[in-house]
């Protein structure tokens, strides 16, 4: 199968344990991916909350660092596409943002779940939106081509974003998020929220987090969020946003080598291949390859 990911934190994990991409132990490595017949990868440089200033840009920078020693492995197995999760790591300074895109950065996810210099978190409560200082970071990135990621972001926050990228005419993306109507979640999205997404062009990637998904986690809960994405007018833009490395995944689906078995239960379920093709594939490569 074809298959591109809009979301892993593989990058943050192989750091912590001292493993290479090429064989690390976790949801993913580079030797498992390359059982698909192509596989695109979202690498996210995961800053903690615990660092602001120059000490989120520093380490940031450093993750990047560690990626390029193993860049021509990757480049073997995988199409990869760098991001950041938690915009801390602008360091408040805006010339961080154009030295994070001239390194390859694409995606960078405005918060984790608290506050830092660009806005509030989903664990901040509803009403604080972005700073002045986000809503300049998210113009600039609109200008650099940098996609704004609101997973994590507040609604406050998610209502700034929105209310921007209709003033650039630019989309902006939810890379792993679920549905709250499926599943009520403060990092799920309401179904306007995930229809102003669509309606600005962007993505909306569907996370295999157990607590997201709800139920037991399964292909089953999976396909309910799917569906209901696809009844909201998605069938164009959902695609796979799984946060493998970075969460708690039902072992049916905690792999990139099961993700085979993911795509025939969701053939099961009833979607069509075309459906399919677009969920795991088309939906995301044509707008990052």
């Amino acid at each position: 199968m074809r298959l591109f990911d809009l979301h892993c934190d593989t990058l943050t994990e192989c750091i912590k344990r001292g493993e290479c991409l090429a064989a690390a132990g976790g949801h993913i490595s580079l030797e498992r991916g390359m059982n698909c017949e192509r596989w695109a990868q979202v690498f996210a440089v995961f800053v903690p909350e615990t660092l602001r200033g120059s000490a989120a840009a520093t380490y940031a920078n450093n993750a990047l660092d560690f990626f390029e020693c193993q860049r021509g492995d990757v480049l073997r197995a995988c199409t990869p596409v760098l991001a950041i999760e938690n915009g801390s790591a602008l360091g408040e300074d805006l010339a961080n943002l154009d030295y994070f895109h001239a390194r390859g950065v694409k995606i960078i996810t405005l918060t984790w779940n608290g506050a830092n210099a660009l806005g509030h978190g989903s664990r901040c409560g509803p009403s604080l939106g972005l700073t002045d200082f986000g809503k300049s970071a998210v113009r600039r990135m609109f200008e650099l081509g940098v996609v704004p990621d609101v997973s994590h972001l507040n609604e406050a926050g998610f209502r700034d974003v929105a209310a921007l990228a209709s003033e650039h005419e630019k989309p902006f993306w939810a890379t792993h998020s679920n549905c709250g109507a499926i599943r009520p979640h403060p990092r799920n999205l309401s179904d306007e929220q995930i229809k102003a997404i669509f309606e600005n062009g962007g993505l909306v990637g569907l996370t295999l987090f157990v607590d997201f998904l709800g139920g037991a986690g399964t292909a089953l809960d999976a396909a309910r969020h799917l569906e209901h994405m696809l009844e909201l007018g998605g069938e164009d833009h959902v695609a796979l946003g799984s946060d493998f490395d970075g969460c708690g995944i039902h072992p049916s689906l905690a792999g990139i080598d099961k993700m085979e078995i993911f795509d025939s239960e969701l053939e099961r379920f009833g979607f069509s291949g075309e459906q399919r093709e677009k969920f795991f594939w088309a939906n995301a490569a044509g707008k990052l390859l």
